[in-house]
């Protein structure tokens, strides 16, 4: 039976996340007999590690600053798995995240590393990134150093060799899988379009706001209901500006709360200029809501025929498509039940199985 080792970084850095959900996923549903999981760490206040799959770790109660005994539970977490890593008990090893702290113990262990890579975000929008980041230099080493990679898309596949010319047959392609993991909540909203998730820059969110602002006149009763972080104080004075502050809804919404919004939308939108997968695509799917995207990056490869797309950088577009989709109950009810069965090819088995077949080939 091979022992999978993974670490710490991105179960700290995230309480909610993709990418943590996406290893929980992983970890625990490794064929038995065949694969063992182990994380070396001592705190973890994880989502889905603690709460889905049940796992206990320690936790820090003080100070009520998540970000700050993040700091605490890095510099343990860390050493505990340098420790792990440098004693070799292990057959490979699969990093969370981008920090080389481990390369030259897995190295001198001669033991496989496997990276995965969820996007190149950071390096095709650089001026985003902040000045002290060090994520893009560690990420093209370790991309270099890797003895394999899996990327979550095509489309991701195909950014890492452009960007950092990596032979293709070093890359597999393991797409994301899904299971809801909570009964939808009872609806909370009537007449609503959902978006989901952080707003700035390459997200395209003020630019789609804009551009179909004009629909709230001819639907006196719509709503954008979104999640991810409050809205800024410059967002608000926008809103006020546009007239809209009454029709955008901040929810801070737990799973349950999650399940309901998109089980209820009028549809999901998603006008994001670039995105590694887009997991949201997935949970919208499983809920049977109608998904309308962005003709960019990884969509088309996700989404199938199971979704409205439109041009991100052409503003009647982007009224055009959602107004296509409200005005049509008999198209919503298509795409919700093409987007059901379009989510039967993300199973989290399948993700699983293919990762193993990586794990079996190194």
């Amino acid at each position: 039976m091979k022992k999978i080792l993974f670490d710490n970084q991105m179960f700290t850095l995230q309480r909610f996340g993709g990418v943590t959900r996406y290893f929980a996923d992983l970890m625990y549903n490794l064929p038995k007999g065949e694969f063992v999981a182990e994380v070396p760490m001592r705190y973890c206040e994880n989502h889905y590690v603690t709460k889905t799959y049940g796992q206990e770790y320690e936790k820090i109660t003080f100070p009520d600053n998540y970000r700050f005994r993040r700091q605490v539970y890095m510099l343990v977490n860390k050493h505990i798995a340098w420790k792990a890593i440098r004693f070799g008990n292990y057959d490979i090893f699969h990093p969370t995240y981008f920090n080389p702290y481990f390369l030259k113990s897995v190295k001198r262990s001669g033991k496989p590393f496997v990276l995965t890579v969820h996007d190149m975000t950071f390096e095709r929008y650089p001026q985003d990134v902040l000045i002290y980041d060090r994520t893009i230099p560690h990420k093209k080493r370790l991309i270099a150093e890797a003895d394999h990679i899996i990327a979550v898309s095509e489309n991701t596949k195909r950014d890492i060799i452009e960007l950092l010319g990596t032979d293709p047959s070093k890359i597999s392609v393991v797409h994301h899988g899904y299971r809801p993991i909570a009964e939808p909540a009872p609806q909370m909203f009537d007449r609503y379009v959902l978006y989901v998730g952080e707003r700035k820059g390459y997200k395209n969110f003020l630019p789609w706001l804009s551009a179909i602002r004009s629909i709230f006149n001819l639907d006196p009763n719509l709503k954008i209901v979104c999640t991810g972080s409050p809205f800024s104080a410059s967002e608000l004075k926008l809103f006020d500006k546009w007239s809209i502050s009454d029709r955008l809804v901040h929810i801070a919404a737990n799973d349950a709360q999650m399940a309901s919004l998109y089980r209820h939308a009028l549809c999901f939108v998603f006008p994001s200029h670039y995105e590694g997968f887009g997991i949201p695509i997935l949970e919208a799917f499983a809920n049977g809501c109608p998904v309308c995207l962005s003709n960019a990056s990884s969509f088309p490869e996700v989404a199938g025929d199971a979704a409205m797309f439109f041009n991100p950088n052409d503003a009647q577009s982007m009224l055009d498509t959602l107004k296509e989709l409200l005005v049509s109950q008999t198209l919503r009810t298509e795409l919700g039940r093409k987007g059901l069965e379009r989510s039967k090819d993300f199973s989290i088995e399948r993700m699983v199985e293919q990762t193993c077949d990586v794990y079996r080939n190194l």
